[in-house]
């Protein structure tokens, strides 16, 4: 009960300054927030046998500042700190993650835009077994987007990007630490008011810190998509088109002697407006992930996810659905095929607007993975449930 003392405080606090509404200092928009969440987790760490469960509690502080310069410059800004608690383990399971982002966008003449953006995030991965504590991880984002009308209906965008990525403490991670170069540009074509087609390439450039030239490689992504009104009430985006990796060393369990591996990939994300507040969300994304399971550089992760949301008074509630298919590129040691995994997950969510900066929320999710893979006696599958109660106040 002590852990639920100092979020309840917050929150009463919250709610004698949610009457005053958001902070203003001039141009300056600040907005505090805070929020807490109790959940009864039955597998904590993902094993099919001997699983251990614990109960969770998830408490995040944080604050979004928004400050206006002019009419034609916006900086925003924002701080989260999530505190993690557990009965199970606590020393090896407690963790504090720290969330950072600050940006602006400057709107140029001729309706010109230049956008600047940074994520930090200092956090930690879920322990696998009791002996093994979180693995801590630092990601910094940075990308900068410059977009112009060119005549007409055309218009283009040129985007850059760096994404680093360092696992602290556990060694057993650092296989994935790596930089990540993203540059290329959009060409983009007005077909209605409110919907426009999309060219996009984009040139990679991945580099890993250990010495290895396992995963070091350049790659070219090639796509074509529709963004906004797609349909009458269904809007959204929608993309296809292909990766090509050029791998600077060759592995002997490479997928072609050369390790230029071409991937056909897609990616959707659809709100269809079916009747008054009511949406029917499809996500779904087919694409190369990094990893460093035994001799596989990457796996392609084939995902579709449905949900279907319906709003009663002030009562929300969400029904979905997912199934992910996990392609490992190379064979594993031991065995003549590649690991494949599959993954499935299921939740319903009601969600419960007090007041309009007061929100609270029931959960329950259930995932499963049912893997091909046994390579040195260990099991990849596991049934994790997951049910949570949670309350966020914004000022």
């Amino acid at each position: 009960m002590k852990k639920l003392i100092i979020p309840a405080i917050m929150l009463l606090a919250a709610s004698n300054a949610a009457a005053m509404g958001n902070l203003k200092f001039g141009n300056l928009e600040i907005n505090p927030f805070v929020a807490t969440q109790e959940s009864y987790d039955s597998n904590i760490y993902l094993e099919m046998n001997g699983k251990d469960s614990s109960m969770i509690n998830r408490t995040s502080l944080g604050v979004d500042l928004l400050h206006k310069l002019g009419s034609r410059v916006n900086l925003k800004g924002g701080y989260t700190m999530e505190l993690l608690s557990y009965d199970e383990s606590p020393t090896t399971n407690n963790a504090v993650h720290n969330l950072a982002n600050i940006g602006a966008t400057v709107r140029l003449p001729r309706d010109m835009k230049l956008s600047v953006d940074n994520k930090y995030a200092d956090t930690t991965d879920q322990a696998t077994t009791q002996e093994t504590d979180r693995a801590e991880r630092i990601q910094n984002s940075a990308v900068a987007r410059f977009e112009a009308p060119i005549r007409g209906k055309f218009g283009f965008a040129l985007e850059a990007g760096h994404t680093y990525h360092d696992y602290v403490k556990v060694a057993a991670n650092d296989k994935l630490d790596r930089e990540e170069l993203l540059a290329g540009a959009d060409l983009t074509y007005q077909l209605m008011p409110k919907t426009k087609a999309m060219l996009s390439y984009r040139y990679g450039d991945l580099d890993y810190r250990l010495d290895t030239d396992k995963g070091d490689a350049t790659y070219h992504n090639v796509d074509l998509g529709l963004v906004g009104n797609i349909a009458p009430k269904l809007t959204g985006t929608v993309r296809a088109g292909v990766q090509m990796r050029d791998y600077d060393a060759n592995t002997a369990t490479a997928p072609n002697a050369n390790d230029d591996i071409d991937t056909f990939g897609y990616s959707a994300q659809l709100v269809w407006k079916a009747v008054p507040r009511t949406d029917i969300v499809l996500y779904a994304k087919r694409a190369n992930v990094e990893t460093s399971y035994d001799t596989s550089r990457f796996y392609t992760s084939t995902l579709t996810d449905l949900s279907f949301s319906r709003e009663v008074r002030k009562v929300k509630l969400t029904l979905g659905g997912g199934y992910e298919l996990v392609e490992y590129a190379e064979n594993t040691t031991g065995f003549s095929r590649p690991r494949e995994d599959q993954n499935i997950t299921a939740r319903l969510n009601a969600d419960y607007n007090v007041q309009k900066w007061l929100k609270a929320g029931l959960s329950f999710s259930h995932k499963a993975r049912l893997s091909n893979d046994g390579a040195s006696g260990v099991e990849f599958g596991y049934r994790n449930n997951i049910i949570a109660a949670s309350l966020k106040a914004m000022f």
